[in-house]
């Protein structure tokens, strides 16, 4: 088992150069603009994607969990077949959480955690954009994009970990409080939806 900084920052650019094939294609690499697309997708998928798995560790050792971040070679390797095929099936990796006991409470609020950070990168992204609107600010376009793709990524991250299936990070939110899941998943919705029109309403 390698160290997690360093399993962090492989998932983190392997997930930029995988988004980066998927939206252009193996010849994005030899684009002028190469460098500015590399920044977007760093500052809004690889952002969005650590700050979640980061969420869990953080709550997991907040209930005395031993926790850690690990690369799964595996997926990294789909993550970029599929990306030369134009989608992402963007599996680099996942927290670990170690205990010997953990309540259906403890395990969905750990679970619950990587959602919240993504919604509220969403509430970030959406203030820098209606912030610098109705402030007259103009922003550069490159931290437009950002902000645009950003409020849109971490929605949608915030949305898919939340469905009630398999291991995804919903259904321990639904098997602990099927209350507070519908509270959370309704909220993303909304985010997801709204991420267009408030997009449309500050280009």
């Amino acid at each position: 088992m390698g160290n997690e900084s360093e399993d962090m920052l492989i998932a983190m650019v392997s997930i930029v150069l995988a988004f980066a094939i998927a939206f252009g294609g193996l010849g994005v690499f030899f684009q002028p603009n190469l460098i500015p697309k590399l920044a977007i997708i760093l500052f809004t998928v690889g952002v969005g994607f650590i700050s979640h798995e980061l969420g869990h560790k953080w709550m997991a050792e907040r209930y005395g969990a031993r926790a850690r971040f690990v690369v799964w070679y595996q997926g990294l390797m789909i993550m970029f077949i599929s990306s030369i095929f134009g989608f992402i099936f963007a599996a680099p990796g996942a927290v670990y959480i170690f205990k010997q006991y953990m309540s259906k409470k403890e395990n969905g609020i750990i679970s619950l955690t990587g959602p919240v950070i993504n919604l509220g990168l969403w509430l970030f992204f959406v203030i820098v954009l209606i912030g610098s609107a109705m402030l007259s600010i103009e922003l550069t376009q490159i931290v437009k994009e950002i902000s645009i793709f950003g409020m849109h990524v971490n929605a949608l991250l915030a949305v898919f970990n939340l469905l009630p299936l398999f291991i995804l990070d919903g259904a321990k939110v639904f098997n602990w409080n099927k209350g507070i899941w519908v509270s959370a998943f309704v909220l993303a919705i909304g985010m997801m939806f709204s991420s267009g029109m408030i997009a449309s309403l500050t280009l």
